[in-house]
């Protein structure tokens, strides 16, 4: 049962005590109103599910039918038993959940990890994996489920919790920005992280909020994943995080291949595309070294070897305190990369974070959220996390 918002109980103030603190009573009352849906379910959505369970959002609910044998290596909130009994990743997330704050709501929604359903009935998606497009049906079924939430968390799905392809992200935008519904959507991949954000939906003044101790409201404007991806490149400088560009290449490659980049035998082609934009920018950023073919590689499916051995180097060096490293350390588990590392615990841990405390300011209009892109690699700037905004 979702918590009764008229009141907070003692239960209420003695678990969100440091929160009421924060940012106090009707924050904590929109956050306990608030519908957050998670769509797939890896090691990046682990965390940012976790994060806003603890924080009191009144439903969370969780749409991943993969079995829980099979789950993201990276996913965290799946219990070893939850395959000898059968479950669903969703259901086996939504049980550990429940159990982390019995005062909201976790919710198991049927369906897929993905918004295939979405795409066009001639998208390759469809012949590709060997089945006829999914039907009006199935669309206005996720478009329901969409309906019913402020906002949806797509930072999981594809293989192995890696993210969606780009093309089901904007199909996804544009139902969720046409029912008024926040997105947000990315993926951790090896040593990198992207977040897109759209909250505008189809109010003309796009996304409100009025900070603390003010009574005037204020307005933030937001492109859709479609427009942020293909617009100009006037906006684009030396100190834009390459992945952006990087992000592009990746979209003209699923364009003129009809499916995502993955493995090492298309890092020429996405590099080929990444040159191209750079020739068209006035000013493009530098590219660090494996950045890019780290980012296509780590579009694959990753062994459980590769995936640990990676964390491992990581977060023995992070727990020394030494961030560079950790850095380095990890950079070092990544170079001449071969084979795909999966979702590493150390990123998602940072980004998982980002995400979840920038959904806070989006239920709780009180601060203004990302807008509209979060781009995080610990080949980059030493793991300086950036924002970025293109309309």
């Amino acid at each position: 049962m979702a918590p009764a918002v008229d009141t907070l109980t003692e239960d209420h103030a003695a678990v969100y005590d440091r929160q009421l603190r924060v940012w106090g009573v009707e924050v904590q009352r929109r956050l306990m109103e608030a519908k957050v849906l998670v769509l797939g379910l890896g090691g990046l959505a682990a965390e940012v599910s976790k994060n806003l369970v603890l924080a009191g959002v009144g439903r969370v609910g969780l749409r991943d039918d993969t079995p829980a044998a099979a789950a993201a290596p990276g996913n965290f909130l799946v219990d070893p038993s939850a395959a000898a009994e059968g479950l669903t990743v969703a259901e086996a997330c939504a049980r550990t959940l429940q159990a982390m704050n019995p005062l909201m709501a976790v919710a198991v929604e049927p369906g897929p990890p993905h918004a295939a359903a979405l795409l066009p009935a001639q998208h390759p998606h469809h012949t590709r994996h060997g089945h006829s497009h999914p039907g009006e049906s199935e669309a206005e079924a996720l478009r329901a489920l969409l309906s019913r939430y402020d906002l949806v968390v797509a930072v999981g799905g594809g293989a192995a919790g890696g993210g969606l392809a780009l093309e089901q992200v904007a199909a996804l935008d544009g139902a969720a920005r046409a029912l008024g519904v926040g997105v947000f959507a990315g993926a951790a991949r090896g040593p990198s992280s992207w977040v897109f954000v759209d909250l505008g939906g189809e109010c003309e003044q796009g996304f409100g909020y009025t900070p603390k101790g003010e009574t005037e409201q204020r307005w933030l404007r937001y492109a859709s994943f479609r427009s942020a991806l293909t617009g100009g490149l006037g906006g684009v400088h030396r100190r834009t995080h390459p992945l952006y560009l990087v992000l592009r290449a990746c979209w003209q490659f699923e364009e003129e291949h009809g499916r995502p980049p993955a493995g090492a035998a298309d890092a020429p082609a996405v590099r080929a595309a990444f040159d191209r934009l750079t020739a068209a920018t006035p000013a493009a950023p530098p590219l660090p070294a494996d950045l890019l073919e780290a980012f296509v590689i780590d579009g694959a499916a990753p062994s459980a070897a590769a995936a640990a051995g990676a964390d491992v180097a990581a977060a023995s060096a992070a727990a020394a305190g030494l961030e560079q490293d950790a850095a380095a350390a990890a950079a070092a588990a990544g170079s001449e990369q071969e084979e795909p590392q999966g979702e590493l615990a150390p990123v998602c841990a940072v980004v998982g974070g980002v995400v979840a405390n920038n959904v806070l300011r989006a239920l709780s209009a009180a601060n203004p959220p990302l807008r509209n892109f979060f781009f995080y690699s610990y080949l980059v700037r030493d793991g300086l996390g950036l924002e970025e905004c293109f309309m």
